[in-house]
């Protein structure tokens, strides 16, 4: 192996040493890229940003937070995934939805929605959304 080929290669294999802790660092962190996932997703609503925020501290304080999800969620990240694709951030926004004052209102667009706390079926039931008793039978 000449010398100008050790020198490129030895600078390649650098490069790809360093780019994914680099990556890793330069991406937003966890928290702002759910908040602004959540953000995206439901534009057409009126999110309360304060509620927004705390709900996505509650999700990761009660969710496991270890290095493997944070490689998932930096990855969903880099690569552009959004609900459709990825069943994650589906479960982020449905619970987000499922904590919030949104089907207590009847699905009211027009009104702000509130986050109320950590949605738990055992803890705090949310009516659902399809009852007869949120809509009753028009005839």
């Amino acid at each position: 192996m000449k010398r100008r080929q050790f020198i490129v290669m030895a600078g390649i294999g650098t490069g790809l040493l360093i780019l994914p802790p680099a990556l890793y660092i330069a991406s937003p962190s966890l928290r702002k890229y759910a908040g602004k996932l959540i953000r995206e997703e439901l534009q057409y609503l009126k999110l309360e940003p304060a509620g927004v925020d705390q709900y996505v501290n509650d999700y990761f304080n009660t969710s496991a937070n270890n290095a493997m999800t944070n490689l998932r969620w930096k990855a969903f990240y880099y690569l552009g995934v959004n609900a459709e694709r990825s069943g994650q951030i589906f479960e982020l926004i449905k619970f987000y939805l499922l904590s919030t004052d949104f089907f207590i209102h009847k699905m009211d667009e027009s009104k702000t929605v509130n986050y109320l706390g950590f949605y738990s079926p055992y803890k705090s039931p949310v009516p659902n959304p399809y009852s007869f008793l949120l809509y009753p039978q028009t005839d």
